[in-house]
């Protein structure tokens, strides 16, 4: 009757390795806000301060519309202060699918967020390229006691190498 004995002596390169599973806690520092406008489920990012200035700064961010706070590692993941799972939301990734009337966070456009400065946008990083009235720049960020933003232009040759050449005569 077979049984069970012990493994015979392998080579270090045929013995069966152990698994490990390493889990990761999220804390409420790696954590990121969105802005979520409930009439589509758009979202945006905010920079955490607290949780009271957190909601006026969703607010002041978008005027015009219904929002909410969320926070997680993602969007995915994100709930708010209730519990809530932006999945749960009715509107959850319609922007994705319409546009929808009447949605929009500036009360004179019919659709979009609210314009700001493309210096005040904390989603741009380091390596980013924008387009610019004069050509696409390359965005470098400083971070310390302020934030500043610097553009470098980005050269033909490389907006050529990137296939953004074909966007800029147009």
């Amino acid at each position: 009757m077979p049984g069970f004995g012990p493994a015979p002596d392998l080579e270090p390169a045929e013995r069966p390795r152990a698994r490990v599973y390493i889990t990761t806690r999220s804390h409420r520092c790696g954590q990121q806000n969105f802005c979520v406008r409930t009439c589509d489920g758009r979202f945006f990012p905010l920079p955490r301060v607290s949780e009271t200035a957190d909601v006026k700064a969703c607010e002041a961010a978008c005027p015009a519309a219904e929002v909410k706070l969320y926070s997680g590692s993602d969007i995915d993941s994100a709930r708010t202060e209730a519990g809530e799972t932006y999945q749960t939301l009715a509107n959850a990734f319609r922007f994705q699918r319409e546009m929808v009337p009447q949605c929009s966070c500036s009360a004179g456009a019919s659709t979009g967020l609210s314009p700001i400065a493309i210096e005040d946008d904390m989603t741009l990083r380091t390596g980013d390229i924008i387009a610019a009235d004069d050509g696409f720049k390359i965005a470098a960020i400083t971070s310390g006691q302020r934030r500043s933003v610097l553009f470098r232009p980005l050269s033909k040759a490389k907006a050529q190498a990137l296939g953004l050449a074909r966007l800029s005569s147009r």
